[in-house]
């Protein structure tokens, strides 16, 4: 790489790496804010998945799906892919 001769040139290249580590750290930081937003996400998930199991143990499936306002096949599809495991967090399992 050459290296600019002109005192000018060699600050704007200075001020052009400082810009751009500046934006590096500010995508780093979203990134880390994003994760945590998915981790939030699947445990306030995981809370809803494990409300709606105990619904379907006090009244069972026809009456939970009922008073939840779904299809009962629609409830046992979501109460069986919540218990699946997931490959990586903030991914949705497979169909």
């Amino acid at each position: 790489m050459r290296h600019p001769v002109d005192a000018g040139a060699r600050q704007r290249l200075l001020e052009a790496q400082r810009s751009e580590t500046d934006a590096l750290r500010k995508v780093e930081a979203a990134g880390k804010g994003c994760e945590a937003a998915r981790r939030r996400q699947a445990a306030a998930d995981a809370k809803l998945h494990e409300a709606q199991r105990g619904l379907v143990r006090i009244s069972g499936s026809a009456r939970a799906a009922l008073l939840l306002g779904v299809d009962e096949a629609t409830l046992r599809r979501e109460m069986r892919r919540a218990e699946q495991p997931r490959d990586e967090p903030g991914t949705e399992p497979a169909p």
